[in-house]
């Protein structure tokens, strides 16, 4: 039975699906003003300013906040797209799924999570990772505090588009992050397909909504890519 209800309880928190969603109207990310308000040192939203805060768990960090984080990382030059080593992560993540939350587990999946935090602060299922863990281990305060991390950038990718068409797909800086975002939206991957150098389309399992399948962009990441080793 334990088991199972931890089994339950990792789908809710790997989903996202921590905290109420926002209701936002959805707008496409627009760079060049992104550039503008976080390389200036006098603005608000000046990037090294945002991301001491994001770190430092500040709660009152706004959707337009976590939109100049997330976006404007792919203008920093420490970015680098596609990212693929998990296996460490995702193993202990399997493990703790297996023990059924076992508590023993935690330090060291909290361990592992912030050494992946470190090293990309955007990292969706490592926040997911370290909000497990603290829960497990009885620390509700850590645990909330993660939990908004991840709930914060599943807002801001949520807010770029709906994912309808090719023209208002939704944008992502890691395409892994296309598959966090159907997760929050209860849906699973059976096929995905290539639109463009810049476009996926991934058609989703029959589900109550009737969506056939969401469009998403990465072309933020593309372009960093190409600058960088092309």
């Amino acid at each position: 039975m334990r088991k199972l209800k931890f089994t339950i309880l990792l789908a809710i928190l790997w989903s996202g699906a921590v905290l109420p969603l926002l209701a936002q109207e959805v707008e496409a990310p627009n760079y060049q003003l992104i550039r503008q308000v976080t390389t200036n040192s006098k603005s608000p939203s000046y990037y090294p300013k945002l991301m001491e805060r994001y770190v430092n768990s500040d709660s009152t960090l706004s959707l337009e906040d976590y939109r100049n984080l997330y976006y404007g990382f792919t203008l920093r030059e420490d970015f680098v797209p596609y990212q693929t080593e998990k296996k460490q992560l995702f193993d202990i993540r399997r493990r703790l799924a297996l023990s059924g939350g076992d508590p023993k587990l935690c330090p060291e999946a909290i361990a592992i999570a912030q050494t992946m935090f470190d090293d990309n602060p955007f990292d969706i299922p490592a926040l997911a990772v370290m909000a497990i863990a603290y829960l497990q281990l009885g620390d509700s305060v850590n645990y909330r505090l993660w939990s908004i991390k991840q709930q914060g950038l599943l807002d801001a990718i949520s807010s770029s588009g709906d994912g309808e068409t090719q023209e208002s797909a939704i944008h992502v800086i890691s395409v892994e992050h296309e598959y966090e975002i159907l997760n929050r939206m209860g849906l699973e991957v059976v096929k995905d397909s290539i639109i463009d150098n810049r476009t996926e389309y991934l058609k989703v399992k029959e589900n109550a909504e009737n969506i056939q399948g969401i469009y998403f962009t990465f072309d933020a990441a593309a372009n960093v890519y190409r600058k960088k080793y092309e």
